[in-house]
């Protein structure tokens, strides 16, 4: 068989009579604008085109259905169709997508018979060659949010996996749309080989019996009625049939474009590629950034619990319900598809968009949708915390907010470095005020298990959620090489997991650990300072408590620790400092009333130029800077607990009250004497 690529865009070889086509011309003229074309083409045209032959691949802009030049000012979204195979069934979409992409179409003709192999191999043939195409056309390296999406819906959706799967370096981003990779968990294994047989008659009737499953069941109502009321009483089924699709034409076209032996083929290809890609691992092995659109009611197949699976079983994969859509989701107006991109990452930059919130072209950046969830989760303790920052410039003066911290200076990394409150409930705050204020991500380095504190909303759990990589030599250089704004916690694990009567002291090693790799990359050094967590709780038993347990539970308890990865290769506080070893064991806590959250971020500490100077290889110097960086954490530790004394809404109670009656923040102490309050 014939794979798509080789289907001319000027001509179908399955039509009888197609006179030669004369080659495309190059270079790639500009393309008109979609609102100034007029389409000629429709579903009967590419019925008639296709009918024996292969699938081929159109362009929904093109009068007349053919494969348009690419376009290279806009990224390649490729649409591959549901069960129908039109490649029209989202064609509501198309206007709004073409705004953004160079669409295309793929077409699989009711007289295809490939397996589900074949079509994952004929969609990667023609990206191949399409990706030639553009890049022949003069399409400039892909950018940090792709060049190639594919947009899979039911059907097409689970082939777009299996591309991923085959081929992920041809594809960039997927967008799945209610896809079929659920089919092996719905009823229609069972019930779907059995629909084929049915007599013809009584198949024409098929599509309109599964109406309220395709679509939202109310909007089918009136339409419904007033259908039946005009179908004579006592006349055959095709009569009702003909009323019906009278008022539901998308209807009334599925029995044509899926003929019977149509449709037992296509529900064996959903089979075999559920066997594919729902094969152990298949998924975990997608690394292709997805964002899997899922409708609340499909009663087709079960996409409500899809989306869930998808975001759990990929690595990257996010998830948007659309509340009370139906499977066919995309063919209702009210569904903007681009806006969803868009909301969840997925829509490619615009001129006129604000500055990505990362500068690492390799890492794509929460989306608007996931910064709204994360942020939703941390407001029940801001109501309580009220979260307070303050800078300091370099001239030493102390502002509120967080603007003297300098960010972008000359393209130079920031280095922010602090201490860890125990459990670091604050930590998700300092995430926040950075994006919201900075339009800035602050990218840490975490503990190898990703979950060392944090199980409330504002600790490690988002922290890593946002960017976070394990705290290695390698990581610490890759985020600080991409210009990062990195976030480093010398005391690790012992300092997140303190002893009793340990607050706010710091255990960091003696030796210098960051210092050099700064240097090194000429990064600006931020100390900071954070008070407020550490007073919400009361240890009631720590790590040594833990330890002497007794009949072994101790002892179990620290071999479980030792088993976890360390954070570092050689702990220099055990090897120099004579202090007791890193022990991956949470303290048990109560709470107690919370304190108000404050942090203050000192003197920057610029290192530019130092390089070149041989800084880093006097070990004094090193040393030196160092023990600056944390007497600075330390001095803020001090200043922040010394005057909060000062601030008039510091009693929980009353802030809490002022705040929800006032519906604004509560003020607080002056920073300087030359600096208002903020409100």
């Amino acid at each position: 068989m014939k794979d798509a690529a080789s289907v001319a865009p000027e001509e179908d070889p399955t039509v009888d009579g197609a006179e030669e086509a004369e080659p495309t011309p190059t270079p790639t003229p500009t393309p008109t604008p979609a609102s100034e074309r007029t389409r000629t083409g429709n579903v009967e045209d590419l019925l008639s085109r296709t009918r024996g032959g292969p699938p081929l691949f159109f362009s929904p802009s093109a009068g007349d259905l053919t494969l348009a030049p690419p376009d290279v000012s806009k990224p390649l979204m490729l649409y591959v169709p549901g069960l129908d195979g039109t490649g029209f069934a989202a064609s509501t979409q198309f206007d709004r997508l073409e705004r953004s992409f160079d669409l295309k179409a793929m077409h699989v003709p009711p007289t295809d018979r490939s397996d589900f192999e074949t079509l994952v191999e004929t969609i990667a043939t023609f990206l191949e060659e399409e990706t030639a195409r553009r890049e022949a056309a003069g399409e400039k390296p892909r950018p940090a949010d792709g060049s190639v999406y594919l947009l899979g819906e039911s059907m097409g959706g689970l082939l777009s996996l299996g591309v991923a799967l085959r081929r992920p370096d041809l594809v960039d981003r997927l967008v799945l749309v209610n896809p079929a990779s659920s089919f092996d968990r719905s009823p229609w294994p069972s019930v779907g080989p059995l629909l084929p047989s049915l007599p013809e008659e009584i198949y024409g009737g098929v599509p309109y019996a599964l109406a309220p499953v395709l679509f939202e069941p109310a909007a089918l109502i009136t339409g419904g009625l007033d259908a039946v009321a005009r179908a004579v009483i006592g006349d055959s089924i095709a009569a009702l049939v003909d009323a019906l699709g009278s008022q539901f034409p998308t209807l009334g076209a599925l029995t044509a474009v899926i003929p019977r032996d149509t449709l037992a083929h296509r529900l064996s290809v959903l089979a075999a590629g559920c066997e594919v890609v729902n094969a152990p691992g298949a998924l975990r092995s997608i690394d292709v950034p997805a964002l899997c659109v899922a409708s609340s009611e499909d009663l087709l197949i079960p996409s409500g619990d899809e989306g869930p699976r998808l975001r759990r079983e990929m690595r990257r994969c996010a998830v948007e319900v659309l509340e009370g859509a139906s499977h066919a989701a995309l063919q209702k107006d009210e569904c903007d598809l681009l806006e969803v991109m868009a909301r969840n990452g997925f829509k490619p930059r615009a001129a006129q968009d604000p500055p990505p919130l990362s500068n690492d072209e390799g890492f794509m950046p929460p989306s608007a949708a996931e910064l709204e969830r994360a942020f939703e989760s941390l407001e029940p303790l801001r109501r309580i915390t009220s979260p307070v920052f303050f800078s300091t410039k370099a001239n030493g003066q102390i502002v509120q907010g967080i603007d003297a911290v300098p960010l972008g200076t000359k393209g130079a990394p920031v280095l922010l470095v602090g201490n860890h409150q125990t459990l670091a409930p604050d930590l998700g705050f300092l995430v926040q005020e950075f994006i919201r204020e900075r339009g800035t991500l602050v990218r840490g380095l975490a503990h190898p298990v990703g979950g060392a504190p944090g199980g409330a909303p504002g600790g490690v759990g988002m922290f890593t959620t946002f960017g976070a990589v394990p705290v290695s030599g390698m990581n610490f250089y890759r985020l600080l090489d991409a210009g990062e704004t990195v976030l480093l916690f010398p005391g690790g694990v012992r300092e997140a997991f303190k002893r009793r009567n340990e607050e706010y002291k710091l255990f960091w090693p003696s030796k210098p650990e960051f210092v050099r790799m700064a240097v090194r990359h000429g990064a600006v050094i931020v100390p900071f300072a954070a008070v407020g967590a550490e007073d919400g709780v009361d240890i009631v038993a720590d790590a040594d408590d833990i330890a002497r347990l007794p009949f072994g539970l101790g002892e179990a308890a620290i071999e479980r620790s030792r088993a976890v990865p360390s954070a570092r290769a050689v702990d220099t506080r055990v090897t120099d400092d004579g202090v007791g070893e890193e022990t991956f064991v949470q303290p048990l806590v109560v709470p107690k009333t919370p304190r108000r959250y404050y942090f203050k971020f000192g003197a920057p500490v610029y290192t530019a130029g130092l390089r070149e100077t041989g800084f880093a290889d006097d070990d004094e110097a090193v040393q030196a800077m160092y023990d600056g960086v944390k007497a600075d954490v330390e001095e803020g530790i001090d200043w922040l607990l010394r005057r909060r004394r000062d601030d008039p809404f510091g009693d929980t109670a009353y802030r809490v009250l002022y705040e929800a009656a006032s519906g604004k923040p509560a003020g607080t102490f002056y920073a300087d004497e030359n600096v208002e309050t903020r409100a």
